[in-house]
């Protein structure tokens, strides 16, 4: 099983949804760190949508566009 980038536009976008939300949760999670504010213990799980994402149009199995090889 070999990783691409999709090639069909439901895949991709949910790709650029998911980086976008890791990017978007880990510059949360620095601004409250820089500013002394506590996380909560399991502040970690937010990522795991955006990681979801990415899986479902990465991974050919999850892809809701079968992509043509």
């Amino acid at each position: 099983m070999v990783l691409r980038f999709p090639k069909r536009w439901l895949n991709r976008a949910l790709v650029y949804a998911g980086i976008f939300g890791v990017v978007f949760q880990l510059c949360a999670a620095a601004v409250a760190v820089w500013h002394e504010m506590a996380l909560y213990p399991g502040w970690w799980l937010t990522l795991l949508a955006p990681f979801l994402c990415i899986s479902s149009g990465m991974l050919p199995i999850l892809q809701l566009q079968k992509e043509s090889h």
